[in-house]
């Protein structure tokens, strides 16, 4: 009857009021972020040029330091002729650990009549994270386009953008929906998880050099073992407890964008640090103790499964017989793979310390070109 359509006359009324309500919110919404609280443009609008200065010098340093790697391999060979960039790679990983692990030691912050008072961390600001950009932006372009990595360009390019508002105290006032000291802390604590990358590439230089059985190699494995457990817990604990609750001051503050970018970034991490987690124990206790000299496939690269002695490559480049132009004759051909298996041999190449072979490399694009 006639209530029943004024009901509805009413309700749908009330929907259309909310709808351009809501585009018009969001689009006010927008705006204002892009004018007043953009934080990647404050930090660079105030920053004074700091970080820039420190950024353009790291980025020299380690472009010398790649073509100081490549150098190297040329004249003497394996292990550096294989990953030129190991000097420059080990350095970002070993500096950023050192500062990050220092800040939270002795500048974190200290107690006063009862109130705790901020440390100082104009040093990561100003030096370590400049320096890590530095580094990516570096390996983007010696690395990542030469090799067509592309996972690994898309973590340099989120690494660059995500950490780039830290830089100053502008930025990081807004990317920290107000609070400066525990954005810039949530950075510095999240670049502890390179230590695990030190590991890593020095268990790489063993998987090069190393002829025979040492107990340095377990101790080194075990470490690593334990490294990425302590990523998987700590990210897990920064996205519960730290990044979560603070959704409400983010909503508050217009910073959604910056939260996402936040949220999403642990997320990852976290997730293909579990992932890593799993390569590493997958061998079991053995595996990680006991030495085997890996077995070279047939392009001469090395397996993550060989080199903990506990099965066979299972993501090798797979041919299949083809028939020529004319019928008759037969040719080796690479048979095409899944994004997924292309992913997971890369993950397992990285770990097995072959990813990063220019030789292998030469060989498998010769192959996708016969």
């Amino acid at each position: 009857g006639k209530p029943y359509l004024i009901i509805r006359f009413l309700i749908a009324t009330y929907r259309k009021k909310q709808n351009k309500m809501t585009n018009t919110s969001l689009y006010d919404f927008f705006v204002e972020w892009r004018q007043r609280s953009n934080p990647w443009r404050e930090s660079y609008n105030e920053g004074g040029g700091v970080f820039e200065r420190s950024f353009l010098f790291s980025t020299v340093v380690f472009i010398l330091l790649n073509e100081f790697g490549k150098s190297i391999g040329r004249r003497y060979g394996k292990p550096f002729s294989s990953r030129p960039g190991f000097i420059a790679g080990t350095l970002h990983c070993a500096s950023t650990s050192a500062i990050t692990i220092y800040l939270l030691l002795f500048q974190s912050g200290t107690l006063e009549d009862g109130n705790m008072k901020a440390g100082d961390f104009k040093v990561w600001q100003e030096v370590g994270l400049p320096l890590s950009i530095g580094y990516f932006v570096v390996d983007i372009f010696w690395y990542c386009f030469p090799k067509g990595d592309i996972l690994m360009l898309v973590h340099h390019i989120i690494m660059c953008f995500c950490h780039y508002p830290v830089g100053h105290d502008a930025g990081a006032i807004l990317a920290g929906a107000g609070d400066k000291h525990w954005v810039i802390w949530l950075s510095i604590v999240g670049y502890t998880s390179e230590v695990a990358t030190v590991l890593m590439n020095y268990r790489w230089y063993l998987l090069q050099t190393l002829k025979e059985d040492w107990i340095g190699f377990a101790l080194v494995n075990i470490s690593i073992v334990i490294s990425w457990a302590a990523r998987v817990v700590l990210f897990s604990y920064l996205l519960i407890f730290e990044i979560g609750p603070r959704a409400s001051d983010y909503m508050e503050a217009k910073q959604l964008l910056s939260y996402t970018f936040v949220v999403v970034g642990h997320f990852v991490i976290g997730v293909l640090s579990l992932y890593w987690l799993g390569l590493m124990c997958r061998g079991g206790i053995r595996g990680l103790i006991v030495f085997k000299k890996p077995k070279p496939t047939h392009d001469g690269s090395f397996t993550f499964g060989n080199d903990i002695g506990h099965e066979e490559d299972k993501n090798e480049l797979s041919t299949k017989p083809m028939k020529d132009e004319a019928g008759g004759a037969t040719k080796n051909a690479v048979s095409r793979r899944s994004p997924r298996a292309t992913i997971a041999e890369e993950s397992q190449a990285w770990v097995a310390g072959t990813l990063y072979d220019e030789t292998i490399q030469t060989k498998k694009e010769v192959a996708l070109n016969n």
